[in-house]
């Protein structure tokens, strides 16, 4: 197949499934504004290999008719990150007019108070008046799966999907005594709900957490654990590169990521590749996987009563044995490349050749 991906940047949470997809004989395109944003890149995003992809940076809006118009009539075009920013909407439109198979990858957007429901107003607008020359959406997950459903398009239109992460080589278990141990890794920000979790801390002895990631609540955070009581027991490690990352998520025995909002949740990805459970809040689009009650726990946004039970259900089980990071790890490949990259074949193969509806990796 011809297939050509549509992003704002070269980013690292789809860049695995394009990658094995282009190893697997397609011919994949993959066009982007930049290769990565001065933002991602202070956060310590680093641009990803797209193996054989053929990749092109910053067409203008004439190059961008230019690849669609040369581009087969059976080509398949993916629009994902790109579709906020100037080149979505120019591909998008070249589709249209060709016309050129297309369908688009996102997540929800945040659906919280007034400024969600206009946001719902502009999808539901984009449907109408776009939506009809969408072969397909790739939603992010259930979360994803249902605010499309909200803005009026057909469940059968729609797929549950999931950002990729790559597996890196195994990190190295350092000794790190007999105290239970949570993470979190992320931006300080109030959206990610850090505070929610240093609360809920407070009300469970003997366990430490250790805080991987920087933003403006850093000041606030470190202050709000000093005043409950928890200072000594939470670690702040800052920023830090993907591979000290991980070796943090694997000495951990738990990742916690209590969101207010979260489109996906990478890192959740992350950790269950190397084993370790998460709990996360039901604001998170990466709640989807966690399915099964040894993979973790989806507790709802904002319950602080409820995260800590959740904590202490854990702790109480004790340190995570080998087993059970090996029973996690095992399951994870049903969210690594060559699976999804799978699945995008299944799905383009039911939508036109008319094949069964393909199941859900992470579901089976």
């Amino acid at each position: 197949m011809n297939l050509y991906f549509w992003h704002n940047i070269i980013s690292p949470h789809q860049a695995p499934f394009m990658r094995e997809l282009a190893s697997s004989g397609h011919k994949v395109t993959v066009v982007t504004a930049e290769a990565m944003s001065e933002t991602r890149h202070q956060m310590g995003w680093n641009v990803p290999s797209l193996g054989k992809a053929q990749i092109v940076l910053g067409p203008d809006e004439k190059e961008v008719i230019r690849i669609v118009n040369s581009s087969t009539p059976d080509s398949i075009h993916f629009i994902a990150g790109a579709r906020g920013i100037p080149l979505g909407k120019q591909v998008a439109q070249a589709c249209r007019k060709s016309p050129r198979r297309m369908g688009i990858i996102t997540e929800s957007p945040d659906p919280r108070g007034f400024r969600g429901f206009l946001r719902r107003v502009k999808y539901t607008a984009e449907r109408v008046f776009m939506g009809r020359h969408f072969d397909f959406i790739l939603a992010m997950g259930q979360k994803g799966f249902n605010w499309f459903k909200l803005c009026g398009y057909k469940d059968s239109f729609i797929f549950p999907f999931a950002y990729v992460t790559d597996r890196l080589g195994n990190a190295s278990k350092n000794e790190t005594g007999t105290t239970f141990r949570f993470v979190f890794v992320g931006q300080l920000i109030p959206r990610k709900g850090v505070d929610f979790l240093l609360h809920a801390l407070a009300q469970i002895p003997d366990c430490e957490l250790v805080v991987i990631g920087d933003g403006v609540d850093r000041e606030s955070l470190q202050k709000l654990a000093l005043e409950s009581g928890i200072g000594k027991r939470v670690i702040w490690l800052g920023k830090m590169d993907l591979e000290h990352i991980q070796n943090q998520v694997f000495i951990a025995d738990i990742l916690v990521l209590p969101s207010r909002e979260d489109g996906w949740g990478a890192v959740v990805n992350e950790s269950l590749m190397v084993g370790t459970p998460v709990i996360c809040s039901n604001a998170c689009g990466a709640a989807e996987l966690i399915r099964h009650s040894w993979l973790g726990t989806v507790f709802p946004s904002g319950n602080i009563a409820t995260l800590a039970e959740a904590m202490t259900q854990w702790c109480a089980q004790g340190k995570i044995l080998p087993e059970q990071r090996q029973r996690i790890q095992n399951w994870a490949q049903c969210i690594e490349a060559p699976s999804i990259a799978k699945y995008v074949e299944e799905v383009t193969a039911h939508v036109y050749e008319q094949h069964p509806r393909p199941q859900v990796p992470w579901r089976s």
